[in-house]
Parts: C-alpha cells; structure tokens; sequence
C-alpha cells in the first residue's frame, strides 16, 4: 500500500511532526529559494555593474552566457552522481561555491574577473540545486507527483518576489557591491544547512544505466550516457524544446529591468514588475504542476508555451498595464514549465535514474540561458531596441509550441516497462 508520495507506508518517517516525503518538499522549496538569488537579481545588478564599469550589455550578457554554458557542461554529471551518491554530496559544495561566487562578484575590477567567477564559481554551482532537488522530490512522490514538484519550485517563484526588490533596495542604499555581498551571504546561511538533509527515499534499486559500465567515473565520463537520449527522437524533442523555452525565458528575466527602464519606467517600478513575476511564478508552479496530474505534461507544456508567446507580444507594446499582465504571464508560463522538467523525464525513465535523465533536459535549459540573454544584449548594442529579440522570442516560443503538440504520449512511445531510456 502506498502513501500520498508513493512510498510504502513502513518508509515513511517524520521530520517535525511533518511526514519526510513532504518534508523534502518544503526542503526542496526552500533550496530553491536561495539558489535561485543569483537568477532573480541578475537583471537588477545588470545595470549598475555596467554603469560602473562602461561594459556593453552583450558584454555583461556574455558572463550570464559562460556561467550557462559551464551549467549545461556540468548538469548531466551532477544528476548521475546525485544518483550515485545521493543529493547532499552535490548540493553542499554547490551551495558553497554559489554563494561564495555572489560575494566574489562584489570584488571584481575587470571583466576577466567577473567571467572567471561566473564559470569556475557560480556556473559549477547553479548545475546542481535544479536538477537534484526537483528529481529527489519526484523520487519521494509517484501518485501525486505534480502537485509536489510545484509546491517545491514555488521556491523559485518566492525567490524572485523577494530578491528584486531587495537587491534594489540594498543597491540604492549602499550600492550594488554591498547588495550583491548580503545576497551571497543569504545563499550561504540557508543553502548549507538545509543541503545536508536531504536525502533519496530507502530502498535504492541497483538497476544500472545502459552503457555505464564502461564508465570509469571520471569527471565528464558520464557524458557517454547523453547518445542514449540523443538517438531517440522523444528525448531529443524534449531537449530542443527545453532550448528554446530556457533561451525565451533567461533572456526575459535578464533584459525585463534595462527594458522597462529604458522607456521611462523607474528602477524600484521594474523591479516590482520582477516582483509581480515572481508572484505569478508561484502561482504558475503550483497551479501547472497540480493539473498535471489531470490533464498531462503534454497539455500543461503546450499551454506554458502560449502564455510565453503572448508575453512577449504585450511587452512590445510599451504601455505599462500591459507590461504588468505580460510580466504576470510571463511568470505563470514559464515558471509553470520548470516543474514539468522532472514530470516529463518522471514519465519515461526509472525512479533511480531520474536525477541523471531531469539533468539532461535541464542541459536544453541551460543551452538555452547561454544563447537568450546574449542574444538579445547583442540585439540591443546593434539595433538600439529590443523589439527583433522580442519578435525572436515569440517565434521561439511558437516553435517549442508545435515540438509540445507533437511530442507524442508515453503509452505511444512503449509498450514495454518504463526501463531508461525508455523509447
């Protein structure tokens, strides 16, 4: 018999009177919340850093661009060893190394600096927390998976509510050096505790990966599993539809705050519409992941992609009521689709290999935050507007609509177990 997160009943123990399948949620929220700091203030800091310093916005864009491509290099090694050896071994030096890298930044005097600390610092450390958190929680929970990943990536959505306006008020009272050292300090005080409870559910099965046991475990050996997802024309889809989805979504939170204050809008203004996102966020994760359990990872992914799209259209606009309702769509689109990533991989692979196959299609994800933000700095430098990466984004948006449409069923994809890879 099983329990409300899928676990036999003789498994289930209690931490604070709250049974430990939900317990790791709430964990799960609150890791989230501190690891996702650096995403949700990086837009605020954008242009006081370049104010201070006379870098382009690519330029600034590019660091954002080699912190997401050092993400994309690690997260697949960072799902296998969770797998491995369990979730605390990787978010602990993660978390350190994340918050350690904030409180760097506020020492950088060249752009050298703040690339190196964005790829060996805080790059290694934003490849872990997503991928391990929300595939530990969908291991806890099979019967009611969705609605538990989205009480869990509301921590994101709680993160980028608080942050903006607390890093625009730190950095208008005391500057942003000061604002971004309290930020990493943040990320310190609750990452590190709250990491080392966690845990994967008791009774580990051993089944093993295709082709893992030529691995010699060295650092990037894992990669070799990637073929097997790649081959496979679900998994690929998967991928390329994370791509462009992650691409639309970094470059948003990224730009949102130079747009809006590009056309008037004050500082504290914008960072409230960071903020009326990240309310929207909360609601879009735990709305979206809850009905996805009824109505499917396919329908709840289509929809994500919609509201993305039309985002975009309202923010080319330039009238402010309307950039309110595309920052509130724009938070329920795509933080709704963060927990869909675990729940798509959840439906087509074993529970022991999900935090390996969860950091493969985060890998789309972090492709895609590597090319977005850039792409529309460099869209800005060339053409002094953010109109074409507007258009661009809403085309993006369009084609992860139609990958969604297609991507067929799991029961169409098998007829056998659900063995990874499973199609």
């Amino acid at each position: 018999m099983k329990n409300s997160g899928g676990l036999e009943k003789g498994h289930v123990v209690k931490l604070i009177g709250i049974s430990f399948p939900w317990a790791v949620v709430i964990l799960g929220a609150l890791l989230l919340f501190s690891s996702n700091a650096y995403n949700q203030t990086f837009g605020v800091f954008f242009k006081p850093i370049t104010n201070n310093f006379g870098w382009t916005r690519a330029t600034m864009s590019g660091a954002y661009a080699v912190r997401s491509l050092v993400c994309a290099v690690f997260v697949i090694p960072m799902g296998y060893w969770a797998d491995r050896y369990g979730p605390r071994w990787v978010l602990l030096p993660c978390f350190i190394l994340l918050g350690a890298g904030m409180i760097a930044i506020a020492r950088v005097t060249a752009i050298w600096q703040l690339y190196l600390i964005q790829g060996a610092g805080i790059g290694i450390g934003m490849s872990g927390p997503f991928v391990c958190i929300m595939s530990t929680v969908a291991k806890w929970h099979e019967s009611r998976r969705g609605l538990a990943l989205g009480i869990a990536s509301a921590g994101t959505g709680l993160s980028s509510v608080i942050f903006p306006l607390v890093a625009t008020q730190l950095i208008q009272a005391r500057g942003w050096q000061f604002a971004i050292f309290i930020i990493g300090f943040i990320i310190l005080a609750i990452g590190v505790p709250a990491s080392l409870v966690m845990k994967d559910p008791p009774n580990k099965m051993t089944r093993k990966l295709p082709g893992s046991a030529k691995l010699t475990h060295g650092l990037f050996d894992v990669w070799g599993l990637l073929p097997h997802f790649l081959k496979k024309p679900a998994f690929l889809s998967i991928i390329i539809m994370f791509v462009l989805i992650g691409a639309v979504g970094n470059m948003l939170y990224n730009h949102l705050v130079n747009y809006a204050t590009d056309i008037g809008i004050t500082a504290l203004v914008a960072a409230g519409m960071m903020s009326a996102m990240g309310v929207a966020s909360t609601i879009g994760r735990l709305g979206i992941g809850t009905i996805s359990d009824r109505i499917g990872t396919k329908r709840d992914t289509a929809m994500c992609c919609i509201l993305l799209a039309v985002s975009c259209l309202l923010l080319i606009s330039k009238v402010t009521a309307l950039m309110w309702a595309a920052a509130a769509l724009f938070g329920i689109g795509f933080g709704g689709s963060m927990p869909l990533v675990p729940a798509i991989m959840g439906e087509r692979v074993e529970r022991e290999q999900l935090s390996t196959a969860t950091g493969v299609a985060s890998m789309g994800i972090f492709i895609g935050a590597a090319l977005g933000p850039w792409l529309g700095g460099f869209i800005f430098d060339v053409s002094g507007s953010y109109l074409w990466a507007l258009l661009l984004s809403s085309g993006a948006c369009i084609a992860a609509l139609v990958i969604a449409i297609r991507m067929p069923a799991v029961k169409q994809e098998t007829g056998q177990s659900k063995l990874y890879p499973i199609i």
